[in-house]
């Protein structure tokens, strides 16, 4: 029998003699629970704005990009060869971007091409965007676009319409007078047949077409990115590095979260810091167990010299009310857990806090519950008690049996 944990059980399920260590046992166990609940939430809150970013930016980002790793372009044949004898890879498109200027009447606004190639569509959830109009894929011509909705916006334009077409501008870099404006840009036109709407970054840049079309018009065989879609995107991390040792230095492999570095890093840093706050008022919260165990120690002051003129180690002794301190952790932690997940369970379900009014693309907070926060949540609260109850245990034990 561990004695330590025995008499640490007794002490914290058996009523003690005065009420006053009750009700602080009490509230450190409530303060517990409710910061270990409040961490469950949060982080979960966090994960699910996470997950809802991400989920917009990956429905038109692929899961793997390649690029040249200096310089703009490159030709494909070869990487198109390695690739088509990748069986992990469902489909792959060849990409050319390209800044032009686009005016519709008297209206202008600088943008980017996207030439994509043929299974591009079948890569992305386009069509579950196209706002208006649609794919272009059936159209004969290559003199055709999907254009973003913020674009269009900007631009008054209609779909569908061969009379008024969209003219794009390209500089001429083969143009040694390109201070002249009538010799200083290719001109070709645009009939745009639909109208995709993602978000305000997307929306507000894109126009999609044909990679012939933008091929034809800087007169480039080349592309800028091989955009590829696995068949599993479990695998997507151990692709990368498949693809990029087999491509070598000089090309870059960027998985989908790669693709957006930086907004990654702002959800992390975002999340790390409403994590670090909430650990803090936990931190303050746990306090209430060195008061609880100050308060015990000194209720059972008789039994520590009865136990110490027994025979029982100081260490033993000490041991007492550090487990004590523990058993209160680990049920104040196991019932925030548990509660931080009825709570986040009941969000999903039945969404009961709304995002309030304005025009967001979701109607109450979403939640996303990863198990590997549970266990940073407890490791956190395990060691902030493990804290809280070593130094109690061992000063004010130590001074009492001194006395």
């Amino acid at each position: 029998m561990n004695f330590p944990l025995f008499i640490a059980k007794r002490y914290l399920f058996k009523k003690k003699s005065i009420n006053i260590v009750n009700i602080i046992s009490y509230v450190s166990l409530f303060g517990i629970t409710i910061g270990t609940a409040s961490l469950v939430l949060m982080l979960s809150v966090f994960n699910g704005f996470e997950d809802l970013i991400l989920d917009m930016y990956n429905s038109f980002d692929p899961h793997l990009k390649i690029t040249k790793n200096k310089g703009k372009t490159f030709h494909s044949e070869d990487i198109k060869h390695l690739l088509n004898n990748k069986k992990e890879i469902l489909y792959f498109a060849e990409v050319l971007e390209e800044k032009v200027l686009l005016k519709n009447g008297e209206k202008e606004y600088i943008a980017t091409v996207k030439g994509v190639s043929k299974y591009y569509r079948e890569m992305t959830n386009l069509d579950s965007l196209i706002v208006e109009g649609k794919y272009f894929e059936n159209f004969k011509s290559s003199n055709v676009a999907l254009v973003g909705q913020g674009l269009a916006f900007h631009l008054s334009i209609g779909v569908n319409n061969i009379f008024e077409q969209l003219k794009v501008f390209v500089p001429d870099r083969g143009n040694k007078t390109l201070l002249n404006p009538s010799t200083a840009f290719k001109i070709s036109s645009v009939m745009p047949t639909g109208i995709f709407s993602l978000q305000t970054d997307y929306d507000s840049k894109y126009i999609i077409t044909p990679i012939t079309f933008l091929q034809q018009l800087i007169n480039k065989e080349e592309i800028s990115a091989i955009e590829i879609k696995l068949v599993n995107k479990n695998i997507m991390l151990k692709m990368q590095e498949l693809l990029q040792s087999e491509l070598g230095v000089e090309f870059i492999v960027q998985n989908q979260l790669e693709q957006h570095k930086f907004l990654y890093k702002i959800l992390n840093s975002e999340k790390l810091a409403v994590f670090l706050i909430l650990v803090f008022i936990l931190l303050v919260a746990t306090f209430n167990i060195i008061g609880s165990l100050s308060m015990l120690m000194l209720d059972k002051k008789k039994d520590i010299q009865i136990l110490w003129n027994l025979g029982a180690k100081q260490k033993s002794i000490q041991k007492i009310f550090f487990n004590e301190g523990i058993l209160l952790i680990i049920i104040g932690s196991i019932l925030g857990i548990c509660l931080g997940l009825l709570l986040a369970y009941l969000q999903m379900r039945f969404k009961l806090i709304g995002m309030g009014e304005g025009n967001f693309i979701i109607d109450s907070y979403p939640v996303a519950i990863h198990y590997t926060d549970l266990i940073l949540v407890e490791l956190t609260v395990l060691v902030i008690g493990i804290i809280a109850s070593w130094y109690p245990s061992r000063i004010l034990v130590r001074k009492l049996i001194n006395q």
